[in-house]
């Protein structure tokens, strides 16, 4: 009897091992851990007037998006478990959770919304991205804060001003610093022997001046004072005046917002998935740091691998060297059938990284963060494809 006891109970455990591996939802906790919950929604301490309302306005504020051909969403988050959706290379789903399986860390569950109901995919199909509202507009507090606190103690206030236009990409700079910026476009600072690279429109205090050098300090850069050529420095725009438009990019979730400060608060008027810039043969990472807005262009044309006129992105806004926010670029073949290619290109965006610099967004939302910047109709030079802010306008990537 005592030896029935045991096979029955030996082929019950095989039972339930089988059946955690063949289908069902793991029982233990101790082998699924929720580690994130999302609720994609705007957080409520976000004030928010929300004036873009163009038909790309993001769903999905938390998602996923598939990295390989296609996915796999399962009914539990078991390998063997039934798929009950497939989803192809570059689409988005809402995430609800994301699972830590036991002794893994890098391998993850993450629980979606399907046309089918919720369900589970691995992270080896998917990347997850989030709007962090709460860490842009931490950002623009800092940055805000670094103005205010030199303003108070009257340390003058500037801006690098170091951009050369290189329109067919002769003898790029690709040295970088410990940072991964890149000297292209940009500047040296010295700290203690150390060579830190500066963005060209960076914000910064003026520390001290000599005849041909100054010491300084850059907004979102630790090390100070950084000692530069004088040469670099500009007023132009007045970073001392403060200013009550931000453009906020998140590179890590490939994805951007605008803010406007009203009656003392800073309020959250517009969001969008965007791109951002990967080293590549033409191009380089977007830079880091807070810049002010130096000038804007209707149009702006780009060139490819050997130097022809490529095509053309629109509404572009210049925030550091040869780097803008525009919309989605079309080359010059695609112009006949734009409206279809922009739709091809612009399912990319809040995906992978994969612009020479630059920040690319919607046309449609590009160009409302152009007439945003312009205001009225008596600010733009109607004659001139360059148009100039008439107030100042901080871009702050992070």
């Amino acid at each position: 009897m005592k030896l029935h006891s045991k096979i029955l109970l030996g082929i019950l455990a095989t039972t339930i091992f089988t059946t955690n591996i063949y289908g069902a939802e793991p029982k233990k906790k101790s082998e699924i851990k929720v580690v994130k919950l999302f609720d994609n929604k705007i957080p409520d301490n976000i004030k928010t007037d929300i004036r873009y309302k163009g038909e790309d306005l993001p769903e999905l504020l938390d998602y996923i998006f598939i990295k390989t051909k296609y996915g796999n969403v399962r009914k539990f988050p078991t390998g063997s478990s039934e798929v009950i959706y497939q989803i192809p290379f570059n689409e988005k789903l809402q995430v609800l959770e994301k699972r830590s399986q036991k002794g893994s860390t890098e391998s993850f569950w993450y629980k979606v919304q399907t046309p089918n109901g919720i369900g589970y995919i691995s992270s080896v199909y998917c990347e997850e991205r989030s709007f962090r509202f709460e860490k842009m507009l931490e950002r623009i507090n800092d940055v805000e804060k670094f103005i205010n606190d030199n303003n108070e103690a009257g340390i003058q206030l500037a801006s690098t001003n170091s951009y050369i236009p290189n329109p067919y990409n002769k003898d790029m700079l690709r040295t970088k610093d410990k940072y991964g910026t890149s000297l292209d476009q940009n500047i040296i600072g010295e700290y203690k022997g150390e060579k830190i690279y500066i963005p060209d429109r960076s914000v910064l205090s003026v520390l001290s001046e000599g005849k041909k050098e100054a010491e300084v300090r850059v907004e979102g850069i630790k090390e100070f004072p950084l000692v530069i050529e004088k040469k670099y420095l500009t007023e132009r725009p007045r970073v001392s005046q403060g200013f009550r438009k931000a453009i906020v990019a998140d590179i890590e979730n490939q994805n951007l917002a605008a803010f406007e400060k009203v009656d003392g608060e800073w309020v959250l008027i517009s969001y969008i998935y965007g791109k951002t810039g990967i080293e590549s043969v033409l191009g380089f990472e977007t830079p880091r740091g807070s810049f002010i807005v130096p000038t804007l262009k209707y149009e702006m044309g780009y060139r490819g691998n050997f130097g022809e006129d490529l095509g053309i992105a629109r509404y572009a806004i210049r925030f550091s060297g040869g780097g803008y926010l525009h919309g989605t670029p079309v080359d010059y073949p695609e112009e006949p059938n734009k409206e279809f290619f922009l739709a091809q290109k612009e399912i990319g965006l809040g995906t992978f990284k994969g612009t020479r610099k630059c920040i690319r967004n919607t046309v449609s939302h590009a160009r409302f963060l152009f007439e945003w910047i312009l205001g009225s109709e008596s600010n733009k030079n109607l004659a001139s494809n360059d148009q100039l802010p008439k107030e100042n306008v901080m871009f702050i990537i992070f």
